[in-house]
């Protein structure tokens, strides 16, 4: 039983840094993007880059929602693995 949680944790723990790795993507990119408006302002559509800009955020929001839930359930295997060890 405690093997089975501690399998459980290890594949939240690999989830964890994923997800945290595909939000640091997301804010990387909207760096780039800022970054480009300060050079090409004045040849790109502004309201495309917007949308595109959000666009990343609700990836970044959903990544974010994501990660959040999977820190509760491995809140909840951290306690159980508690109990399996004492």
């Amino acid at each position: 039983m405690e093997n089975e949680f501690a399998d459980k944790y290890e594949h939240l723990l690999v989830e964890e840094r994923e997800l945290t790795q595909k939000i640091a993507t997301c804010e990387q990119c909207v760096t780039a993007v800022l970054g480009c408006i300060e050079q090409h302002s004045d040849s790109i559509h502004l309201h495309t880059v917007e949308d595109v800009v959000g666009l990343i955020h609700t990836i970044s929001s959903d990544l974010q929602t994501e990660l959040l839930h999977l820190r509760l359930e491995k809140s909840v295997m951290t306690s159980k693995l508690h109990a399996v060890q004492l």
